[in-house]
């Protein structure tokens, strides 16, 4: 799935990009017509990636109803090797953070 994901992200034109214009819940947005995520600057920085996955999956499978994309996306979060889950960092890292070396996968939240 890892393939599946990266080649969607690299291949697709998209822009990430960090943003604080969630004012509910909402950790990212897709909006395939402008070629953009949208990730909450405000999540740490493992939640940023799961949310980058989170909003992918919705690119690879319109036709999965929000539940199923979470679900499948902590199960693919979790399954990441330490390389794969840089990857994911990489696109949403904040200017001049750098991530401390993967001990595991914690996330500052509980996700469904």
């Amino acid at each position: 799935m890892f393939l599946k994901l990266k080649n969607t992200l690299v291949e697709s034109g998209y822009d990430v990009r960090l943003t604080n214009k969630f004012k509910d819940s909402a950790k990212g947005q897709i909006e395939p017509d402008t070629l953009i995520i949208f990730v909450n600057g405000n999540l740490e920085l493992n939640d940023r990636a799961l949310t980058l996955i989170h909003e992918l999956f919705h690119e690879i499978f319109p036709e999965w109803d929000e539940r199923r994309i979470e679900q499948v996306a902590c199960r693919t979060f979790e399954k990441l090797t330490v390389s794969q889950l840089g990857f994911f960092q990489f696109f949403v890292l904040k200017k001049g953070e750098y991530p401390e070396p993967v001990i595991n996968r914690r996330l500052s939240y509980a996700r469904a």
